[in-house]
């Protein structure tokens, strides 16, 4: 008995120790497989020299937006001033045509038969008034001579009054008569190029009714409109730069005209520009948007156009400023988009310019500038 109850101890004693180890190991593998704490983030940004860039102070104009067409100095909507039917028409859309051409000639016997009686009725009245002058004068004769009372050498005065007013309202009768027989043959009031024609021989066209468009291509004008409270910018002989849809091509004109009055329902000014070199003719009616140029400059700090953030609406630049990454508003008082520029106020003089674009968890981080 006592030989069974030591070898139960010893037993247990190495069973114990068995499952210490055991736990030690386990304990020693779980430490094993937990990883190292996470390193604190790095509170410095590595930048190289082709990030940044060095801006330069400049000149600029001062400028004034704008948004117009190009229309035609001399042009030409031509109605007819009879209806009547067309029986030639001799011009084409594109063709051009000299002041007095013939452009359509109408069906116009109406009105030639009664220029036709108009004149016959003027030869009657001038002739009755040529007797009845005849024989005034020969009444005035006899009353010299007392052979007639005055009564009836004023009665036959008073009767060539009547006859003359009478051939006179019926040479007015022969005007319009002759105007309206010149209506049916329809001229060119200007040297221009056909641009729309609305009549074909053989149709009718009503009185008032448009049928030619005329457009002089070689006097051209810019036409656009600024807000009335840039009224300052308006002056004539002001230079203004612009261009036009579809062309890249910068442009220049002067202004020559400034409408007295602003538009009442667009509170807008509308004014006028001789441009300095010539336009092509396709470009009528085309849209344009430029800018009037101040005489005055203004100074500021040139930078990358490509470098600024929020450009239309709150405008800034991400900048190095004393070793740090800074978030800086800017003022655009200029952008030149054909060499990819601004001039902006705003800047300090220390400040270096940013390509990389960052976010406002990186301000005020610590810059180090690498060569590479």
């Amino acid at each position: 008995m006592h030989l069974k109850a030591t070898l139960l101890t010893t037993h247990l004693s190495t069973s114990i120790r068995m499952t210490t180890l055991c736990v030690c190991i386990a304990l020693s593998a779980c430490s094993k497989d937990t990883p190292n704490q996470a390193l604190p983030e790095s509170n410095k940004i590595e930048l190289i020299q082709a990030d940044l860039i060095q801006f330069k102070n400049g000149n600029a104009v001062e400028k004034t937006a704008f948004t117009g067409t190009i229309r035609a100095v001399n042009q030409s909507s031509i109605q007819a001033q009879v209806t009547a039917t067309a029986t030639t028409v001799n011009t084409e859309v594109g063709q051009s045509v000299s002041k007095g051409q013939v452009l359509v000639r109408l069906n116009n016997q109406d009105n030639a038969a009664r220029l036709a009686q108009a004149q016959a009725n003027l030869n009657s009245a001038q002739a009755q008034a040529n007797q009845a002058k005849s024989m005034m004068q020969r009444k005035k004769r006899l009353l010299d001579q007392g052979f007639i009372s005055k009564v009836e050498f004023e009665q036959s005065e008073l009767d060539y009054k009547s006859q003359l007013e009478n051939a006179r309202a019926q040479q007015a009768n022969v005007n319009i008569a002759q105007k309206a027989n010149q209506d049916g043959v329809i001229t060119s009031p200007i040297n221009g190029v056909i641009t729309k024609r609305q009549i074909e021989p053989g149709q009718t066209v009503a009185a008032g009714q448009t049928i030619f468009e005329i457009v002089d291509i070689n006097e051209l004008e810019l036409q656009a409109k600024i807000p009335s409270d840039a009224q300052s910018a308006l002056k004539i002989g002001q230079e203004v730069e612009f261009n036009i849809q579809g062309n890249s091509q910068k442009l220049s004109a002067v202004i020559s005209r400034i409408s007295p009055i602003a538009d009442l329902n667009s509170r807008q000014i509308e004014f006028f520009a001789k441009p300095n070199s010539a336009i092509n003719s396709l470009s009528i009616g085309a849209f344009v948007d430029g800018n009037i140029l101040s005489a005055q400059q203004i100074s500021g700090q040139i930078i990358p156009l490509d470098s600024i953030v929020n450009a239309t609406t709150q405008p800034y630049v991400w900048v190095v400023r004393q070793n740090k990454i800074a978030k800086v508003n800017i003022q655009i008082l200029e952008q030149r988009y054909s060499d990819n520029s601004a001039i902006v106020s705003g800047l300090q003089s220390n400040d270096v310019i940013s390509r990389i674009k960052f976010t406002d968890k990186d301000i005020h981080k610590d810059v180090i500038i690498s060569k590479n």
